[in-house]
């Protein structure tokens, strides 16, 4: 399996040069009952809502720590409402980019090493609001389930959360749907501006991406 992402490892890497800009720090707060008014201030969740292809943005609210994991409550705000997610990630993530810019076929592709659940209302916005900007079929509120992607390490250097590093991490996720073929986008994870962003690849990903969240 992993040799049939080689091509898309390396388009992840490509996808790793696109950069954050820069939100306003936050302070914390992993719970559903977190004040709005702390995501307010950030940049808005859709970088334009007219864009040819969206890059979506959460602010890290709060977060904790497991003996393999760090779990973030990221939230953002889209029309006024709260969207967010519960974004869990392995400490230790294998670098996916070799010294000579070739993708580790051994270990830069890595299943479930970052994990999305739903923090409750505002995940169910989170679907809602992707449904919005899609202008596809309401399907409802976002899955019970533990959404756990194929993820593909764009970084030439290995993770390690737990630390007091602070860098910004760029990753290729492959989630699996009910649609048939694997959603591709790519995700930034940037520790020192307390965010995460999704980008899509591709817009005709857009009802598998969905369906990835989406409860039945």
């Amino acid at each position: 399996m992993k040799k049939r992402y080689a091509i898309l490892g390396m388009i992840a890497l490509l996808g790793a040069l696109v950069g954050c800009q820069s939100p306003k720090q936050q302070g914390s707060d992993s719970t559903e009952s977190a004040n709005t008014d702390q995501v307010m201030d950030s940049r808005p969740f859709v970088n334009d809502e007219k864009a040819a292809k969206f890059r979506f943005f959460l602010n890290i609210v709060g977060e904790e720590q497991t003996d393999s994991t760090i779990i973030y409550t990221a939230k953002s705000i889209f029309r006024e409402d709260t969207v967010g997610l519960k974004i869990e990630v392995l400490k230790k993530i294998a670098a996916g980019v070799t010294a000579s810019g070739e993708p580790d076929q051994e270990n830069g592709f890595v299943p479930g090493a970052i994990r999305f659940s739903s923090l409750g209302a505002s995940s169910d916005h989170f679907v809602q609001a992707l449904q919005d900007l899609f202008d596809l079929k309401d399907t409802g509120k976002m899955t019970a389930s533990v959404v756990a992607p194929l993820v593909f390490s764009s970084n030439n250097e290995a993770i390690d959360l737990g630390t007091d590093k602070q860098a910004t991490y760029s990753f290729k996720l492959f989630l699996e749907n009910e649609l048939g073929a694997e959603a591709e986008v790519f995700a930034v994870l940037d520790t020192y501006r307390k965010s995460f962003e999704i980008s899509e690849k591709d817009t005709s990903f857009r009802p598998q991406l969905i369906a990835a969240f989406a409860s039945n």
